[in-house]
């Protein structure tokens, strides 16, 4: 991916036809006191792309900073691409609208332009409100593992297809599946939708290279990553190599791993809620690695195969193949 002729509002074509922006603002863990402004702050600087969901716990706030946008005439709604994503105890047919309804509700929009389904797993249902940690991971009080509810993968699917049919989402696809979970999917017969994008974790630490080449061969039907995480937890930023490089670049060491993401061909998430950091992760789009700086981080740093998200410890059962 070269420089000159992409910018922050630069997108890629999705295999249903939409189009998603290059860079969107990540919101998991972002407070809810802090992230109206953070909304705010990163679209006012070019952002187009703000990627929630149902889990986050701050849909509401999120609305109410998209709100503000729109009745200042800072963009329209046709501007922006708004992701969210159907939790794991909504995975139930009859459940999939109710959630998708409480999640347009709070972000005060009538569309979504990307829903996903945030996990492999299905959850046993525990209400339409996701209210506490019980009603999120319902779990059996003996041996404290998370209750699964075994709902068809294509039974989910099809409601989601549905909500494309019907207007309510643009384009639908997976999170945090592996290549074993998408291929389940592909080969359901009558599924007329293909996952447009897989979002999952990407970052120097963890490139996650074979799923990233995988996902984006014509057999699984070309289809987007989405990189969340991908400034790892911290640890990243501090790496020598990392740093080396931003001396070199004369970048922050953020940019350096960010252009590294965008120059893999994957779409990234940082997550902020800090307006001058906000801007900083979008000032991207005036400078390029070497194609051997890419690879050195990619080779080098990926060897430690170090995830920031794996939730084996708080659910008790495992998710991911490696």
């Amino acid at each position: 991916m070269s420089s000159p002729k992409f910018d922050s509002h630069s997108t890629l074509a999705l295999n249903d036809g939409t189009k998603i922006p290059l860079i969107g603002l990540g919101t998991w863990r972002a407070e809810p006191q802090k992230v109206k402004q953070a909304v705010i702050a990163a679209i006012e600087c070019g952002y187009r792309h703000i990627d929630c969901a149902e889990l986050y716990g701050n849909e509401k706030e999120i609305g109410e900073g998209l709100q503000d946008v729109f009745d200042r005439g800072v963009v329209k709604r046709e501007d922006l691409w708004i992701t969210s994503k159907l939790w794991n105890t909504h995975r139930r047919p009859e459940h999939v609208r109710p959630a998708l309804k409480k999640t347009l509700s709070e972000l005060r929009i009538t569309y979504l332009d990307q829903y996903l389904i945030h996990w492999p797993l299905a959850f046993q249902y525990a209400g339409n409100e996701l209210k506490d940690y019980s009603s999120i991971v319902p779990k059996d009080e003996k041996t404290q593992v998370v209750k699964l509810d075994f709902v068809p993968l294509r039974d989910t699917w099809r409601e989601m297809e549905q909500l494309v049919k019907d207007g309510k989402v643009r384009s639908i696809g997976v999170s945090n599946f592996s290549v074993s979970d998408v291929a389940a999917l592909l080969s359901e017969p009558g599924i007329s939708i293909k996952p447009a994008v897989n979002q999952i974790e990407v970052n120097p630490y963890f490139p996650n290279t074979r799923l990233i080449e995988t996902m984006k061969s014509a057999l699984f039907g070309e289809i987007q990553i989405v990189a969340y995480c991908p400034l790892g937890r911290g640890a990243v930023l501090e790496d020598p190599i990392i740093q080396e490089l931003a001396q070199n670049y004369k970048r922050s060491a953020s940019q350096i791993i960010l252009r590294w993401g965008l120059q893999r061909g994957v779409v990234v998430l940082p997550k902020s809620t800090t307006p001058e950091r906000i801007k900083e992760n979008i000032q991207l789009f005036d400078f390029e690695l070497s194609e051997e700086d890419v690879k050195r981080i990619t080779n080098e740093l990926g060897k430690k195969r170090k995830r920031s998200v794996d939730p084996i410890g708080s659910w008790g059962v495992s998710v991911f193949e490696d």
